[in-house]
């Protein structure tokens, strides 16, 4: 920029003493020190005539000259940033870039790039760009010379259009930055029309290689005769290559499952692959096996999907994918889901079985009753005596520790039984197997401690017990109303003997 400015003044003295009006208009526009463009329709203008008699040009500087002339038509805009300060100047002629009606000139470019990304990027670029378009990534990459590039869409006219970023450091000017955007739109296009046409034509050898580019090892099998070639993708050349032949596919998969694949997956495997059965799934459609490989020396998941070549199931193609990554995702996935509906299942203040939980288990029980499977099962529902009282003398941090200790001495009782809160002092439970045919003497023994605590701080707890009654009951809920008429009956007498 020094040596434009410089030649620029010396050009305005020699036209001065030559009273040439014609450069003397040109030179003193408004426009000429705003348009880097226009300084090369400057230099087109004279055809470079007065240049040539000028003290201050040589050859040299004629020569470098035209070649950033010609650089500079092929950018509709182009920015002059300060790499210490972030100043900046831009340069543009385009009537549809100045439309954008952005700043030509800043104090903080960085800051107004941020800024119109979000008014002037393609909303689908605009996450890319920003990430793109960050100061320590432009001074890196323009280091030494190099150069920084990005293709992206840009709105003009309000519609998406393909464009091309440069950025470069001169040797002779290393403190600022000159970043160029160029229309390559028509370019993108015809590139995207070529590959839809090629995408139409595409041969057999085409699909392979990009199969490949997702498979690590591709087979193609003769069905009639077993026969198979293996193909590797050579990622440096981007070529299909031959690995191997072999004459049987079936018995050299089936050795090799012994040796390659994890041993809780080799049957699953070795069922999958025998001929009569994979040729059987492959009349359905495209078939697919996920399972574990030793790949250096680790159990990785791998895909194998396997696709046929014709109707008639002459050729058949097998490929095999690393989906490890995405396996182990989906697993940790899994886990998380689990563990989240494990808690939606839970009440958080006791740890037991909440209302949910005992809901989706009622909509079994009712199932088996209806189909006849159940014929010897209980329902126990607990209700505790006075937690209000608890809560509105002693407030609600002791009713919450008066609940959990009445569920620690439900759960000693009736010992490995799922309990379900299914309300603030209500807990139900379904009973079978050894609980159910000693249910007498567990209630006695809460009674035991029932009376025991009276007159305390310490829990008692309400109990009616019901057993289901086969060709009379429809559903759980008939258990559950005896059981609670029951529970009803309990703490009327619970309560004549002084119970809180």
């Amino acid at each position: 920029m020094n040596d434009i400015t410089f030649f620029l003044d010396n050009l305005k003295e020699k036209a001065i003493r030559l009273n040439n009006k014609e450069i003397l208009k040109v030179l003193n526009s408004k426009s000429f020190f705003n348009s880097l463009c226009d300084i090369c329709n400057v230099f087109n203008k004279l055809n470079l005539e007065v240049l040539e008699k000028s003290d201050y040009f040589d050859h040299e500087k004629e020569i470098n000259l035209k070649i950033s002339r010609a650089l500079a038509q092929n950018y509709f805009v182009m920015y002059y940033v300060n790499i210490n300060t972030d100043e900046y100047i831009s340069y543009t002629k385009d009537v549809g870039y100045k439309a954008l009606k952005i700043e030509d000139s800043g104090t903080d470019f960085y800051k107004a790039l941020k800024k119109n990304i979000q008014k002037v990027i393609y909303k689908d670029d605009i996450e890319y760009v920003n990430s793109m378009l960050q100061k320590d990534k432009i001074l890196e990459a323009t280091r030494g010379g190099n150069t920084f590039s990005i293709t992206y869409r840009l709105l003009l006219n309000n519609k998406p259009t393909y464009v091309t970023l440069l950025g470069t450091r001169l040797v002779d000017d290393p403190d600022n930055i000159i970043l160029g955007v160029s229309n390559i739109d028509n370019l993108m296009k015809r590139e995207l029309e070529y590959k839809k046409q090629v995408a139409k034509n595409i041969t057999y050898s085409n699909i392979a290689l990009a199969l490949a580019a997702d498979y690590f090892v591709i087979y193609y099998v003769d069905v009639k005769t077993s026969k198979y070639v293996e193909y590797s993708l050579d990622n440096e050349k981007q070529l299909l290559n031959v690995k191997s032949t072999g004459e049987d596919f079936f018995s050299d998969s089936k050795t090799n499952a012994k040796h390659f694949l994890v041993h809780e997956d080799q049957e699953k495997f070795l069922n999958a692959i025998k001929k009569e059965n994979l040729l059987n799934e492959l009349k359905k459609g495209t078939f697919k096996l996920s399972y574990r490989q030793i790949i250096d020396g680790k159990p990785t998941y791998v895909l194998l999907s396997c696709m046929k070549l014709s109707a008639d199931l002459e050729h058949i193609i097998i490929a095999v994918s690393n989906i490890d990554a995405q396996k182990r995702r989906e697993n940790e996935f899994k886990k998380e889901l689990e563990l989240e509906k494990n808690l939606a299942r839970t009440d958080a203040l006791t740890g037991t079985s909440n209302k949910y939980s005992y809901n989706e288990l009622e909509i079994k029980i009712n199932e088996r009753i209806k189909a006849k499977l159940l014929d010897q099962f209980a329902v126990v529902l607990c209700d505790l005596n006075d937690l209000k009282k608890i809560n509105d003398t002693l407030g609600h941090e002791a009713g919450d520790e008066y609940i959990k200790n009445a569920v620690q001495i439900i759960s000693k009782i009736f010992k490995n039984t799922t309990i379900f809160r299914v309300g603030g002092d209500e807990f139900v439970l379904i009973i079978d197997g050894n609980n159910y045919y000693n249910y007498e003497y567990l209630i006695k023994k809460l009674k035991e401690i029932n009376i025991k605590n009276l007159n305390t701080n310490n829990p008692v707890i309400a109990c009616g017990i019901s057993e289901f009654i086969p060709n009379q009951d429809k559903e759980l809920n008939d258990v559950l109303k005896r059981a609670d008429e029951a529970m009803y009956k309990d703490k009327k007498e619970l309560k004549k003997i002084g119970v809180k």
